[in-house]
């Protein structure tokens, strides 16, 4: 073999040595994303909504979701839907910090924070997560689970469904319709 043909063997062989550590390096960085709550919808019986000194519980009976304290108000099912569909379907990206002390700047300290939690039919709590909205992204948000200090980016802006108001839950219900006798002439119109 000439010298140039074996120039070229070495030149190709650390080219290709170069490509599989490119490639090797390159895998460690694909980010493997992971929903908040991977559980069945029909294990959750209740779900706890606060944020400061405000909170509000919707729980389940049977099929049926209700306000706790609130008679007044029936609840939005489009609402609870997006609880599932939406906010816990909501996956974290990226680790942003494991420091405790950075947690007030991603407004995922307990304080800042708007927390869910969710229990099953005995009342265990299922899972518990801090969000915090801080920041000029408007495409996700910093979430925390309660006894962890890791920190993620989500994929999906889901703090708005953190609301504890119960207007954005519950509607009133429809007005009952006046019952009528059929020979009554109250409601006749004379034309």
């Amino acid at each position: 073999m000439t010298n140039s043909i074996k120039y070229s063997l070495g030149v190709l062989a650390l080219l290709f040595l170069l490509f599989l550590y490119n490639k090797n390096s390159q895998d460690s960085y694909k980010m493997v994303s992971q929903s908040i709550f991977d559980g069945s919808s029909d294990n959750v019986f209740r779900i706890k909504l606060s944020e400061d000194k405000k909170e509000i519980e919707l729980i389940r009976k049977d099929s049926t979701w209700s306000i706790s304290n609130v008679d007044s108000l029936i609840v939005k099912e489009n609402q609870i839907e997006k609880i599932f569909d939406r906010l816990l379907m909501v996956e974290k990206e990226i680790l942003i910090t494991n420091k405790e002390e950075k947690w007030e700047k991603f407004g995922v300290d307990d304080s800042l924070a708007r927390h869910i939690q969710i229990y099953d039919k005995n009342d265990n709590e299922i899972i518990h997560y801090l969000f915090g909205n801080s920041g000029q992204d408007w495409q996700h948000n910093y979430v925390r689970k309660n006894g962890s200090s890791d920190v993620y980016r989500t994929n999906d802006n889901v703090f708005f469904l953190l609301n504890t108001n119960t207007t954005y839950w519950g509607k009133k219900p429809p007005e009952p319709k006046p019952i009528v006798s059929p020979d009554s002439t109250v409601n006749i119109d004379p034309q």
